[in-house]
């Protein structure tokens, strides 16, 4: 039974924990009942536990990924809804996207990577409920991904357990011209966007290449640049005019690491 899931890019900056967006680069899974478990380059455990956690064992799974491991684009997310998905196809469940959804939110903690997972696009998570936002059509991304890894429970335990009034205030203003200006493709209004305040600064202090990415970015013509997850990865937002002078600048700061320039995947885990 094979399943994928795609990548995805949560938080956007001011979005934390609320928005998140798809990116096509894929986690493709082949599940089968077996007499043992056969799980092939499972070097750390994670995907016995994975598929553990979503079905009954034994199994034979193998595991093709196009999603860089650690870097805050959503490769654990992705990998648990091809997961579930291929479980409930190999148990003759119903292919029930919602359900699929709510167990890769409770596997996860959160529910923004896991709802760019399952439904694709650009998602805003809250409440349990799941809702599409528009992306301009003139807006791409741009995503670079360094040469080392930020764990995402080292990246939230540099979190400050409260925010100033003043921080939240400015971070719901943001979300409102951010999530505005991608439906548009308002540039001023975007490039008004500016830096995160409540939970970039202190992952930048984790990985200071972080901060470096980001100036780098916007001083290329990106009119928006933000930490892509938990990071250290960096997506920026372009248009075809800035894109390569994006990429340009964003490839001398990634060491042996990549950038990439992935589309905006609309299809969700199939």
């Amino acid at each position: 039974m094979k399943t994928s899931a795609p990548a995805s890019s949560a938080n956007l900056g001011p979005g934390f924990d609320a928005l998140a967006l798809a990116l096509d680069l894929r986690c493709e899974v082949e599940v089968e009942l077996s007499s043992g478990w056969d799980i092939e380059d499972d070097h750390d455990g994670f995907i016995r536990l994975a598929a553990e956690r979503v079905g009954h064992g034994p199994l034979r799974v193998r595991v093709r990924s196009e999603i860089p491991v650690g870097r805050g684009l959503g490769s654990s997310a992705a990998l648990l809804a091809a997961l579930e998905l291929a479980m409930r196809r190999l148990q003759g469940k119903p292919e029930d996207r919602r359900a699929v959804f709510e167990a890769v939110s409770a596997a996860e903690g959160h529910s923004d990577n896991a709802a760019a997972a399952v439904y694709g696009g650009l998602v805003a998570v809250g409440g349990g409920m799941v809702n599409h936002l528009e992306l301009h059509e003139s807006l791409s991304v741009v995503v670079a991904v360094p040469d080392e890894q930020l764990p995402t429970g080292e990246a939230r335990s540099a979190l400050p357990a409260t925010v100033s009034f003043g921080v939240a205030a400015r971070t719901g203003s943001r979300v409102v011209r951010l999530v505005e200006s991608l439906r548009t493709g308002d540039l001023e209004l975007l490039g008004g966007v500016g830096r995160d305040e409540m939970h970039e600064p202190y992952r930048i202090s984790l990985r200071p290449v972080i901060g470096r990415m980001l100036d780098l970015a916007v001083g290329a013509g990106a009119p928006f640049a933000a930490i892509s997850g938990a990071g250290p990865s960096v997506l920026a937002v372009v248009t075809d005019e800035t894109r390569d002078a994006v990429v340009t600048a964003l490839a001398g700061a990634v060491g042996n690491g990549s950038v990439l320039v992935p589309a905006v995947d609309v299809e969700g885990v199939g």
